[in-house]
């Protein structure tokens, strides 16, 4: 096991914030390289934790040693981060989503496959407690019906690259990913999926807005399964929610509490953890003992969301059905 794990990051916006403020609480590690293309923020974070500031992340991994990286970049600037840490064989964790597209998906997964690289994908949920125990009582357990929900306002007052699909993906692919990936943590692969969308308000009131104003998708799970998803950027606050429903039992998970119906006994559980925290060390202990079990979710896990994500975009786009493991093998 090495004496300390060092690690650079690729991006220093406000995620990178909120994972560096966890791990500098790990005395195993040592952080020394930061970069952004705005110097002053990676200068930042160098002058609060140590390390180097770059610009350019080819220059910092080129001229830093590093026993793994962050890369936590908007949407439109994933791909070659990844790739080059891929090929240098540097174990990554990368925030959601993992791409735009499948095929620069696809292309970082098969690098990663090749060279038997840890990776982890900040599905930050995952690393709850409750839902280790929801995904418990589930085994067995043949489930009939998911229903997911994401509802929240236009992140940024509007501005910025959130409303702009082309640099996003917009709500679907860049925030609701994390209700579609517990969906599949519980329940399984989606196989295919039905979507309508809604559009024409917010563009009123955000200049470059160009996304869904809300969207209603069904799905068809590999096991049998149905489920639904509701998203929207029409709401003021915040609201996510997955319910799980077997024979004699409703499952739901809001944040970090979830509620066990059985009819006649329903309990409540509400974790004490701090998820991001769990997620960040349990990447570090992958590190440390080579061993990639010790990930939630991998970065194949990380292209399998986007799969159902872009698939559905395709659904309202085209009006029709889409096969999810079809479009995620053969389309983007």
């Amino acid at each position: 096991m090495r004496d300390k794990v060092r690690i650079g990051f690729i991006g220093c916006g406000g995620i990178a914030g909120a994972h560096l403020a966890r791990l500098e609480k790990l005395a195993r590690v040592e952080l020394v390289s930061f970069c952004d293309p705005v110097l002053e923020k990676a200068t930042r974070f160098s002058k609060t934790y140590g390390g180097k500031a770059f610009t350019d992340y080819r220059e910092m991994l080129e001229n830093v040693s590093l026993d793994a990286c962050f890369i936590c970049v908007p949407p439109f600037a994933h791909g070659a981060p990844e790739l080059l840490c891929a090929e240098k064989e540097i174990p990554f964790f990368v925030e959601k989503p993992v791409a735009l597209n499948l095929a620069t998906a696809r292309q970082i997964s098969e690098v990663v496959r090749r060279k038997n690289l840890i990776t982890a994908v900040g599905y930050v949920l995952r690393a709850y407690d409750t839902v280790s125990r929801a995904k418990e009582l589930l085994a067995g357990e043949k489930i009939g019906l998911v229903r997911g929900k994401y509802y929240g306002c236009v992140p940024g007052a509007g501005q910025g690259w959130y409303s702009q699909k082309s640099l996003s993906g917009g709500q679907l692919v860049e925030q609701a990913t994390h209700t579609v990936d517990m969906m599949r943590y519980l329940a399984g692969e989606v196989e295919e999926v039905f979507g309508y969308s809604f559009e024409g308000v917010n563009r009123q009131f955000y200049e470059k807005y160009d996304v869904e104003d809300a969207s209603a998708t069904v799905m068809r799970f590999a096991n049998g399964a149905v489920g639904n998803l509701a998203c929207t950027w029409l709401w003021t606050g915040y609201h996510s929610a997955v319910e799980v429903i077997a024979r004699g039992m409703v499952i739901t998970l809001e944040g970090a509490s979830l509620t066990v119906d059985r009819a006649k006994e329903k309990c409540i559980y509400t974790s004490q953890i701090d998820p991001m925290m769990a997620e960040d060390e349990s990447f570090i202990a992958a590190v440390e003992n080579d061993n990639p079990d010790q990930v939630k979710a991998n970065y194949e896990e990380g292209v399998k969301s986007l799969a159902v994500s872009l698939a559905t975009l395709e659904s309202f786009k085209t009006g029709k059905v889409v096969k999810v493991l079809s479009f995620s093998q053969e389309g983007d």
